[in-house]
């Protein structure tokens, strides 16, 4: 358990995970420097400091969860797991239930070392980066989260909503439709209010993580249940221009309101996306109007840009979401021996199930099921059914599977009209200019046909019973 942000980056240093960078560009470097070091074995936490345009200790800290284990130490999750038996320890503890610990609030804490309000506000006082060579403006808000009352049922949302710099008192928030955050603006709007925000861009990873985990239930806060992966209560202390709940702890917090579209929008993007892409190009975003900036000495801004790898931005979203599937698999059906979502295809895009098969239509049963269900509804282009002998989390077995029990005429199918995404970089020109964001979804079967899997031929690959004793006899040869 963290008290905050900086706990984390402490822990990373005793442990030789993390990495002083002093003399950086805001413009471009700092996002090119985060992507190819990510993209190294073993990539470790970044921190920023002295960086060009601002004062020295305004620092900006990125690549927090490129591992497996520190994305296991910011779930509370065995350290050594990885792969497959990662999601198992997250789908075990989600199964046996995550308590509900409301937040704790306090009159203080860190997070008003500093206050700027009326005209001494000014965004431009942070290191927010330009983060990829073609987005639109600065962000100061990546790894942050946009904190929401619900005006009619009174329950706090917190949710991770990407926001741009418009000028030194404005920002833009991107609500996808259809999200908690887009529902309750629109319920302020339509009694013609504007809606109080508070946007936290730096707080302890269980809570960041907790603001875009799903399957949280409709009117429950992500801060009781971040309580409950913590252990402990979160702590909040009362913003002082909006009043919301604000973690005592945070490093920034921005608060102001997001007035209806009808009042002011400003242009957002382009942003570098989860695909990968610039797919969402140029929109008006309602504009958010800043009254006050709290922040602690020498801030840290957390920065978790977009990235076709989930583990560059996101505590372990893919591991997330492969949990939340297998759980929903396990409600329906048995025989789920893993579940995975391919890291490498961004986030969304494909699922793979790894199943047992005990009767006909077994297999098609999952991918159905996986079709519709909340971690996999939204921008899921192809679902992938293996048999068990297939690690869902090796690209090499999957791949294998795709290239050996696949036949293109009965193995695949495709469902019509599912749901999508102004990120999705398929949706043609016309599609996109009205709006329409729906998505064709493939299902493939990569196993053995049920009929006649018995006679189906045998695998070259060892015995696991073998491979255990083989790796005892000659440790030596063998790093892992």
């Amino acid at each position: 358990m963290f008290n905050d942000i900086r706990d984390f980056i402490e822990l990373a240093k005793k442990s030789g995970e993390c990495t002083l960078v002093e003399g950086a560009d805001w413009d471009v470097e700092i996002g090119a420097i985060t992507h190819l070091s990510a993209k190294q074995p073993n990539s470790p936490v970044l921190l920023f400091d002295r960086i060009k345009g601002c004062d020295p200790g305004f620092r900006v800290v990125t690549n927090q969860f490129t591992t497996p284990r520190r994305t296991a130490l910011a779930l509370g999750l065995p350290l050594e797991a990885k792969g497959i038996e990662l999601v198992r320890a997250l789908r075990d503890r989600l199964k046996a239930g995550v308590p509900f610990l409301p937040p704790v609030e306090v009159e203080s804490g860190p997070v008003k070392e500093n206050i700027l309000t009326g005209d001494a506000v000014d965004l431009y006082k942070f290191p927010a980066p330009k983060w990829h060579e073609r987005d639109g403006g600065r962000y100061i808000g990546t790894g942050c989260i946009g904190i929401l009352r619900d005006p009619d049922e009174g329950w706090i949302n917190l949710g991770t909503y990407r926001t741009q710099i418009q000028d030194r008192s404005t920002v833009t928030m991107v609500f996808g439709k259809g999200h908690r955050g887009d529902m309750i603006c629109n319920k302020y709007w339509a009694k013609g209010l504007s809606c109080p925000v508070a946007i936290s861009c730096g707080q302890e990873p269980t809570l960041w993580a907790a603001s875009h985990f799903d399957g949280i239930p409709w009117g429950l806060s992500e801060y009781d249940f971040a309580g409950g992966l913590r252990g402990e209560p979160v702590q909040v202390t009362k913003g002082v221009t909006t009043g919301l709940p604000v973690p005592a702890t945070a490093e920034i917090v921005l608060e102001g309101e997001v007035v209806p579209p009808e009042a002011e929008t400003r242009m957002e993007g382009p942003f570098g996306e989860w695909c990968g892409y610039y797919a969402g190009g140029v929109r008006a975003a309602p504009a958010v109007r800043i009254k006050s900036i709290l922040f602690r000495n020498n801030p840290i801004l957390q920065g978790n840009p977009s990235d076709r790898l989930a583990s560059l931005w996101s505590v372990g979203k893919h591991i997330q979401k492969a949990a939340s599937l297998w759980n929903e698999l396990d409600r329906q059906l048995t025989g789920v021996k893993g579940v995975w979502f391919l890291e490498e295809a961004a986030l969304h895009s494909i699922p793979v199930i790894s199943i047992q098969q005990r009767y006909p239509g077994h297999a098609k049963a999952a991918a159905l099921i996986a079709a519709s269900c909340g971690a996999t509804n939204l921008n899921c282009r192809l679902i992938i059914v293996v048999d068990e002998d297939i690690d869902p989390s090796d690209v090499s077995q999957v791949l294998w599977a795709l290239g050996t029990r696949v036949d293109p005429e009965t193995s695949i199918d495709v469902i019509r009209g599912c749901s999508g995404g102004a990120s999705n970089p398929m949706v043609t020109p016309e599609m996109r200019k009205l709006g329409h964001f729906e998505m064709t979804r493939g299902i493939i079967l990569a196993c053995k046909p049920y009929r006649w899997r018995d006679d189906f031929p045998p695998s070259t690959e060892i015995s696991q019973e073998l491979a255990r004793q083989t790796k005892e006899k000659w440790k030596h040869l063998f790093t892992v």
